[in-house]
């Protein structure tokens, strides 16, 4: 009995070893996707803010009922960002 055990005992091991470099690299992956994503979040929502500051500035200038609400999706915008690159 004891020598059945023996090689699948062993291939186990082998394949638990195996699956730790596998899994190592798949982290490495991850942590490469979860950089891009925090830089591509942050990038963009800076974009989307400074776009909605440039409106309520425009919309200041010409007297628009709605800039205060410009105003503030700039500024939420520039927030979600720097959460984006600070969190993710």
């Amino acid at each position: 009995m004891k020598k059945r055990i023996l090689p699948w005992l062993f291939l186990l091991l082998a394949g638990l070893a195996r699956a730790q470099e596998v899994s190592g690299a798949i982290q490495d992956a991850i942590d490469d996707v979860s950089e891009i994503a925090s830089a591509v979040g942050a990038v963009v929502m800076g974009i989307v803010g400074v776009i909605g500051l440039g409106r309520a500035a425009y919309k200041f200038a010409h007297g628009d009922t709605d800039a205060v609400t410009s105003l503030v999706m700039g500024i939420v915008a520039l927030f979600i960002g720097a959460m984006c690159a600070t969190f993710i």
